[in-house]
């Protein structure tokens, strides 16, 4: 192995000669057949009928997301045919994410957003559900992108994505920081009398170089800065399409395979499902279960098991609906430890109006985190990162939504949390290139209170906007004296007009601010400037057919750093032309 040494600001870094790109496997049959059973079990499932075709809890609904969302963002529109039931008037939903640790960083530059052909607004990808799409712009960027589906009738689909995405040079030293992203994937949706079935099979590959050094001297060959990961994916859904059913359930299974250029792989199959079980008109009994098996292979093998179920019990009416019940969690890994906790679940919701819902409520959790996670969220990672699970141990809420009839809806929510084994990605103490998963000790419980609030706006068939702003106030941090790299404020800000259903425009503005790195080798603790990020995206409508578009991501200009000594882009622009059928 050949080593480089390169001295940046008093810090000793090295880069292992990465010379030889292709990974030798070696998965678990063991897990890997475990897993393979938990998908076919999955898809093989029957219950009883479904209640207009959806898992029915409630009218008014937290939707949960179990990750974190920190992405190097890849804003590029995934096209994906819409659902016949997607124009339906639906119940009023609140439409708050609850992330495992309230952060999201919205998605933006370098990668440049492309029109978002599945507005409302764009006719022409109402009629048509196939679609190319080739670009060019500068930084070296070359684009395509095409999804053909044969429809089978109004619930049958079955279809084709590929995208390609690729920028030859980045930000700073030409090609020592270009990016790249392929992806395939064949997706399937068929509905009988009494249950319907949804899958998607596909593979994703990203390369990037770790490119975030001073001073920026390349004496050296690319190579040894590079890295990348391959993901094979497997999604598979069973639920019950009958719609006189009075039992409702959803079953879903999901089988990840990830390998990375600096010979780690890493086996997830997440498991999940929800069952409702009507016990009069106004009480139900429902049951969540998920399971996680997760096999991590990189100096060690690591296998990390979670398990939940969650029974409770909904009382609902006109005017209110209580939900009661436990969260029951096995958190294991092998040989190490194996934890067991029991949470309260306590929710309550009212509509004091028609319009109008507030809602609080209690409840705890423990979050699986995993390799193929963390890199969606940080793809510069070290090598033998350090894998915890993040438990929280309460949080409180409290807030509402008003859906007014002028086409204005707001949203907002309250909470206070503590978590347990809170994380945060900071550059490492041996390569200040490459990034680390810090960890509060046992003995510290971070405090994370978290306002988040959104108004919408919409003219039919004509405008459309969104401005969404979540705060941040992080305390009792201990061992990790901050919350490295995660935004105290972050605001967005999108729009799109139609003009004679002809000309769509999009604006997207990002602000985030609050955020520090600390360089661990110099002991010096560095303030990142604020992220103001203005995008544009425009499409003209030629034919029925055809369509030519430009897009041009941070029209300010500003070599921001979302991470410690990683710029991005300044000025990116895609131009191309678009083709439907």
């Amino acid at each position: 192995m050949t080593i480089v040494n390169h001295t940046f600001l008093n810090r000793q870094c090295t880069y292992p000669s990465l010379k030889n790109k292709h990974i030798m496997q070696n998965p678990s049959y063991k897990i890997f057949a475990l897993s393979i059973l938990g998908a076919f079990f999955t898809v093989s499932q029957t219950f009883a009928q479904k209640q207009q075709g959806e898992v029915k809890t409630d009218d008014i609904e937290i939707y949960k997301d179990t990750k974190v969302v920190l992405p190097q963002a890849n804003r590029i529109f995934d096209k994906v045919p819409i659902s016949a039931d997607d124009n339906a008037r639906k119940p009023i939903r609140y439409e708050f994410i609850e992330r495992k640790l309230p952060v999201q960083t919205p998605e933006f530059s370098p990668t440049v957003n492309m029109p978002d052909g599945g507005s409302k607004e764009d006719t022409k990808a109402a009629k048509h559900s196939n679609i190319i799409r080739v670009g060019m712009g500068n930084y070296g960027h070359t684009f395509l992108e095409a999804h053909a589906g044969i429809p089978m009738g109004e619930d049958n689909y079955h279809g084709i994505y590929i995208k390609h995405n690729n920028f030859r040079l980045g930000p700073v030293g030409a090609n020592y920081s270009g990016v790249s992203q392929n992806i395939v994937k064949v997706h399937s949706r068929t509905s009988f009398d009494a249950v319907k079935l949804e899958g998607a099979l596909g593979w994703e590959r990203r390369g990037f170089d770790f490119y975030g050094f001073t001073p920026k001297n390349y004496d050296f060959p690319e190579s040894q800065i590079y890295n990348s990961w391959n993901k094979f994916n497997f999604n598979g859904v069973i639920s019950n399409s009958n719609k006189d059913s009075k039992v409702d359930y959803e079953f879903k299974s999901n089988l990840s395979y990830l390998f990375t250029h600096l010979k780690a792989n890493e086996l997830v199959w997440k498991g999940s499902g929800s069952a409702v079980f009507p016990v009069t008109e106004q009480l139900s009994a429902i049951v969540d279960g998920t399971l996680v098996l997760a096999q991590r292979q990189d100096s060690l093998t690591l296998y990390r098991n979670l398990y939940k179920l969650k029974p409770t019990f909904q009382y609902k009416t006109d005017k209110f609906t209580v939900t009661a019940g436990l969260n029951v969690i096995n958190d294991r890994e092998k040989n190490t430890f194996n934890n067991s906790y029991v949470y309260p679940i306590i929710k309550l919701d009212v509509q004091p109006m028609q319009g109008i819902k507030v809602f609080a409520g209690y409840e705890g959790d423990v979050y699986a985190n995993n390799l193929t996670s963390f890199l969606l969220e940080n793809q510069w990672l070290n090598r033998f990162t350090e894998l915890r699970n993040t438990r929280k141990t309460n949080d409180f809420y409290v807030g509402g939504k008003a859906s007014l009839q002028n086409g204005l809806d707001v949203e907002a929510k309250l909470s206070y949390a503590n978590y347990k084994d809170f994380y945060v990605f900071n550059n490492s103490r041996t390569d200040s290139t490459r990034f680390e998963a810090l960890y509060s000790d046992d003995s510290t419980t971070v405090k994370v209170t978290n306002f988040t609030a959104q108004a919408s706006y919409q003219i039919p068939e004509m405008f459309r906007s969104n401005l969404k702003f979540d705060v941040n106030i992080f305390s009792g941090l201990g061992n990790l004296k901050n919350a490295w790299h995660r935004p105290s404020f972050t605001a967005t800000w999108n729009n799109t007009f139609t003009i004679k259903q002809k000309l769509l425009v999009s604006s997207d503005l990002y602000f985030l601010t609050g955020m520090k790195g600390n360089n661990f080798l110099t002991n010096k603790e560095v303030k990142l400037d604020p992220i103001i990020d203005l995008n544009f995206k425009f499409t003209y409508l030629i034919t029925e057919h055809f369509d030519v578009f430009i897009s041009a991501n941070n029209v300010f200009n500003k070599n921001y750093q979302r991470y410690l000594y990683y710029p991005t882009q300044g000025v990116n622009f895609l131009g191309g032309l678009s083709y439907s059928f």
